[in-house]
This record gives C-alpha cells, structure tokens and sequence, in this order.
C-alpha cells in the first residue's frame, strides 16, 4: 500500500472512530469511495447534497421525500443492482442511481442541510428511512414511495420468503456508524461476486478500523494472503 492510499484509509478510520451517532455520514461515506477508488471529488459531492437541500419546497419529511424522489428523480439501480458504484455517494449522487442504503443516507443528509429529521431504519435486506417524530412514517429509498409499518412488514416478508422471522426491532434506527458497517458489507459482497480479491482486502482494512469490527485483524493474514 503506498503512502497515499494508507493515508485514504487512515481519514476513513478517523471519520468512523468515535461516538457511532456522531459519525459524519457523507464524509465517511465519500472517504470510503475515495479508498477503493482514489481520486474522488468529495467537495463536489458536498456540495450536490447542499443544493438538494436548498431545493426543498417545503420543510417536512413528506416535503423532502417528495422533492429528492418525485422532484430531482433518485431511484434504484434496477438494472445493474449489484455494480459497485451503486455504493459510492459521489456517483450515487452524479448519476441518481443506488443502492437503498446509499439513496436513504442522501436523504439523511439532505434532511440534515434542511433541518428535517431523518433516520436510518436497518431492516435486514432492504434498508429504510423514517421520520424521527412518527415511526409509522418510513420510506423506501428504492421506490421513493411513501410507507407504513405494516408496509414495511410486508417488503420485508416478500424479501425474506420465511427464511427470517419478523422482529419489531427491524425497523429500530441504527446510527451512522452501522450504515457505513452495511456499506462495507455490500462491497465485499459485490467484490466476492466478482472475485476482485484486491478490492475485497481493502474493504476488509476500512472494516479493521471501526471500532465495533477491530477483532476482525485476527483474520487479517487469510484475507491478505492473496498479497503474499
């Protein structure tokens, strides 16, 4: 690893560390997409979330729900699901295209410009935004259609297929930190699928530095080994 990319990883390491609420999510985000792919405008894609928010018509969750999904067009990635740049912000954010979780972290950060709440709801397999003030208020960043709970319930049974029960606490809020942890998650998937051995032992070094992943260096010799 060069001086460079250790230093890329080291200002990841330095955004996730720390209280997981208070995690930067965009900067995290951005530093993560800057460690897998270097050069990356991350002023530029500050920047975009800014203007998004500045577009907001009206200062609800209803108001901005409406103006990113309806309005300015995010929506998921149908055709090519599973390409990695559907985790990256700065391209999430050029092309409007992404994975649900990316999609709800830019609504999140949207929101926070804008001051409207939102939050992360962690649903295994299909990941969510909510309304702070109503938990019966959810959206699917995928669709960028409105939700209830019961809605939820049912995306979630037909996702599942009785593989998994439901759990209330599905649609519990998570923190920034485990967003970026979900993340990271669907990169070293998307990597494995692809056999791309290096990208997927860079994943693994940014999951080392959270906090909450640390005792994964354990395993650091088997994933690096492809290196040797």
């Amino acid at each position: 690893m060069d001086e460079v990319a250790r230093q890329r990883l080291d200002r990841f390491g330095h955004l996730v560390a720390g209280d997981p609420i208070l995690v930067p999510l965009d900067r995290a985000a951005l530093a993560m997409a800057a460690v897998l792919r270097g050069p990356t405008d991350v002023e530029g894609a500050l920047a975009a979330l800014d203007t998004l928010a500045t577009g907001v018509p009206e200062r609800t969750f209803e108001g901005l729900r409406g103006h990113l999904f309806d309005d300015v067009g995010l929506r998921g990635d149908q055709a090519a699901y599973d390409d990695p740049a559907n985790s990256f912000l700065d391209v999430v954010l050029l092309r409007r295209l992404g994975l649900p979780i990316l999609l709800a972290s830019v609504m999140i950060e949207v929101g926070r410009r804008a001051n409207i709440g939102v939050v992360g709801i962690g649903m295994p397999m299909h990941f969510l935004v909510g309304d702070p003030r109503d938990p019966n208020v959810l959206v699917d960043p995928f669709t960028g259609k409105a939700l209830d709970r019961r809605g939820a319930r049912a995306r979630f049974d037909a996702l599942a297929g009785g593989r998994l029960a439901w759990d209330d606490h599905h649609l519990d809020p998570v923190p920034a930190r485990a967003i970026i942890v979900r993340m990271l998650a669907n990169l070293s998937a998307s990597y494995g699928r692809r056999h791309d051995v290096g990208r997927q032992a860079m994943v693994a070094t940014m999951r080392w530095r959270v906090p909450e992943l640390a005792a994964e260096v354990a395993f650091a010799p088997k994933v690096l080994a492809p290196f040797n």
